[in-house]
């Protein structure tokens, strides 16, 4: 039986991804860490509260984590915990930056001392940047060109982890970048469930600008499907040749290829709550150097792990919106303790 340390698992990614263990592995044992910040949410482990053990401490505090490792004694630790919305870091980069940096840091160096046999960190395709014209994709190998305090700060936290992935060669480390994803329990401060949450409520839906940023979407279902198959993954060393290529590095881009501008989304969602979108869309202010295009190329984790998406967006999107539809205590809690997720850029 493995024992899990998932940082971050009262978050959105991160508690999808201990519901899906579960049921992969009901007799794993797990150990959830989050500091139940603005986005962590105890709600969203409702149901399996009785199989894992909630520690509620602060991934960027070394000698609390040190005490959670030496208590449990975790054999795969998975770092979903980051400060992840794009509008909050143009407001608030400090905090950005020490969650996504300097926690993602502080865990690697607490995994180093107390050894782990293997250490997953979650990170996100934004630090990529914006992608050109006349590119087609971003793969494993592209330079980290991230424009956005959200971006920096994870694009930083990569920098750490592909650090300790060459000087201490004898962690095994894994790194993430996955598209944009959707499903159950997103805080509804994002795109998908803030145009839920809205309609439902009789607010028109915002959309940014013109609403023509593509964005490449993926089902939560699937990048959990994604990390296990990390997990489970056997690795060799890292060749001399990551020196100066990270595509050599234990690096995994996770994407379905599902490339949608966002009035593309925000209309389908609409539709799927039975109303018209021109009588629903309101076009807002932009938020500060929004980034217009991004997509990675996933051919990397199908070739050598035979991952491929299962759910497509049309099926994921409808379920989405039947489980916001189905669940609008959880989300009517967040918003009452919250207050309007919804950003105004006009007044800033």
């Amino acid at each position: 039986m493995t024992t899990y340390l998932i940082a971050g698992g009262c978050g959105f990614i991160g508690s999808n991804f201990v519901h899906f263990l579960l049921k992969r592995q009901p007799e794993t044992k797990i150990i959830v860490v989050d500091n139940l910040g603005f986005a962590g949410n105890r709600a969203n482990l409702d149901g399996v509260v009785d199989s894992i053990t909630l520690e509620v401490e602060d991934i960027c505090d070394f000698e609390a984590m040190t005490r959670v490792y030496q208590r449990h004694q975790p054999e795969v630790v998975v770092n979903f915990a980051a400060e992840s919305h794009n509008d909050r870091a143009v407001a608030t980069p400090s905090d950005f930056a020490r969650s996504n940096a300097l926690g993602c840091q502080n865990l690697l160096e607490v995994s180093r001392r107390n050894p782990v046999r293997r250490h997953v960190h979650i990170s996100t395709i934004e630090v990529y940047g914006e992608l050109g014209e006349s590119q087609e994709w971003f793969n494993e190998a592209s330079p980290l060109n991230a424009k956005t305090p959200y971006s920096a700060a994870k694009a930083a936290g990569d920098m750490f982890v592909r650090a300790y992935m060459q000087t201490y060669p004898e962690m095994d480390i894994m790194l993430t970048h996955c598209a944009n994803n959707y499903g159950a329990y997103q805080f509804p401060e994002k795109l998908i469930p803030l145009v839920i949450t809205n309609v439902l409520r009789g607010l028109k839906a915002p959309v940014y600008g013109d609403g023509l940023q593509k964005r490449d979407w993926l089902h939560v279902r699937d990048h959990c499907r994604a990390i296990l198959a990390m997990i489970e993954a056997t690795c060799g060393d890292i060749p001399a040749e990551a020196a100066t290529d990270p595509s050599k590095l234990p690096i995994y881009d996770i994407s379905a290829r599902n490339e949608l501008t966002n009035l593309d989304i925000v209309s389908q969602i609409i539709r799927l709550l039975g109303k018209e979108p021109s009588e629903w869309i309101e076009h807002v202010a932009d938020r500060p150097n929004h980034d217009r295009r991004y997509l990675i190329n996933p051919a990397r984790i199908e070739t050598e792990l035979g991952w491929e998406p299962k759910v497509d967006f049309e099926t994921g999107l409808e379920q989405t919106v039947r489980w916001y539809l189905d669940n609008q205590a959880w989300w009517a809690a967040i918003l009452e303790r919250s207050g309007s997720l919804q950003f105004d850029w006009s007044t800033t």
